[in-house]
């Protein structure tokens, strides 16, 4: 966190974001830019839930409204690049600040963070913008892809899952922020030889931990080669969330709900929704027929919804626009008069900190 080189991410652009996002949500006539966590947190069957945060264990009944998929800061470049994670701090933590002060207005206090060891994961800069702003934030470990830091390049995968496992049951790099879940990922068409041996380990160490693997794979071919890995080494597809799903089938979905797993759309607000590398449409009204169906199909606690944004993404120009306060300001209503508020504050709030919560194992 002391580092005060490289680019610059346009704070002024964020700020101005977050002002506007703050005014609507002031002045929304929707029931959930007028809810208080409050008011949220009074779901007995996952009241006394466990969530591993940046700063320490959170229970259930402390938890307002969420975020099942989001990011504050990715690095694309990798961990061999001179440019990897040389940026300005002080703008990434500001920006970062600012973002959340805008969400905690929608009384959203808890943020899933899907930035994996390998692509510029911050555990320090988690904490304090989690400290500045109350935002409860989980933290992931795992490898996303092919993208190994040279540290570990050389590990097993008993190796990998021993790292994997002091992460979620000790520490992140020698600090006591304890990751909260497993971030693993594969290519679209299907998982390489290196990517295998990342899912062994991620298996194993969730597996002793009890722990969930969230798993960014768009289409349902490759995710059940993943899925087939994973079994094998012995973990339980109940503490599986598909990430990404939204391109597969409804049925896809609900085959994989009707074992357990929790199925993630997480493109929301997405500007380009029928971008054919995500497999559209993501447009709202799509978005909410797949929910819809996977709640009359008796799936309703087996569903999470996000925007998948990144506060700050290096190098900046592969930032993608999606805006997570569209989420409140403007999908959730929309959720709420499809699906009913009941079943709407399930796939908004608890069924996010069931999918999340603390590994078993983890005490």
């Amino acid at each position: 966190m002391t580092q005060e080189r490289g680019p610059s991410f346009d704070r002024r652009t964020l700020l101005a974001g977050a002002a506007g996002t703050l005014a609507a949500a002031g002045s929304a006539g929707s029931l959930w830019a007028q809810s208080t966590e409050a008011a949220i947190s009074g779901s007995p069957e996952v009241a006394g839930l466990v969530l591993e945060t940046v700063t320490g264990p959170v229970k259930g009944s402390k938890i307002g409204l969420t975020f099942a998929h989001e990011h504050l800061f990715t690095d694309f470049l990798g961990a061999t690049d001179s440019g990897y994670m040389d940026v300005n701090w002080s703008d990434v933590t500001g920006a970062c600040v600012s973002r959340m002060s805008e969400l905690r207005a929608y009384a959203v206090n808890l943020l899933i963070e899907w930035s994996p060891i390998g692509i510029g994961r911050n555990a320090l800069l988690m904490r304090d913008v989690s400290r500045r702003t109350g935002m409860h934030i989980v933290c992931a470990t795992g490898i996303y892809k092919t993208f190994v830091p040279p540290q570990l390049a050389d590990r097993s995968v008993a190796e990998l899952a021993d790292h994997f496992h002091r992460e979620l049951t000790q520490g992140i790099n020698e600090t006591t922020i304890r990751a909260g879940h497993l971030k693993i990922a594969t290519t679209e068409q299907g998982p390489t030889p290196a990517e295998t041996k990342i899912h062994r380990a991620a298996a194993r160490a969730a597996k002793r931990a009890g722990a969930t693997i969230g798993l960014h794979s768009p289409f349902a071919d490759a995710m059940r080669q993943v899925v087939r890995t994973l079994e094998q080494e012995g973990f339980d597809v109940r503490r599986l969330v598909w990430g990404h799903a939204q391109p597969s089938s409804l049925d896809d979905h609900k085959a994989m709900a009707a074992r357990g797993a929790t199925i993630q759309y997480d493109a929301i607000s997405d500007e380009n929704p029928q971008d054919p590398f995500w497999g559209g449409p993501t447009d709202d009204e799509s978005m909410l027929d797949r929910i819809q169906g996977m709640v009359e199909a008796g799936f309703g606690d087996r569903v999470l919804v996000s925007t998948d944004a990144c506060v700050a993404l290096n190098p900046p120009s592969f930032q993608y626009s999606r805006d997570p306060a569209y989420l409140y300001r403007t999908f959730a209503p929309k959720l709420e008069t499809r699906i009913g508020e009941a079943a709407a504050r399930r796939v908004l709030r608890d069924n996010v900190i069931r999918a999340f919560q603390r590994g078993s194992n983890v005490r």
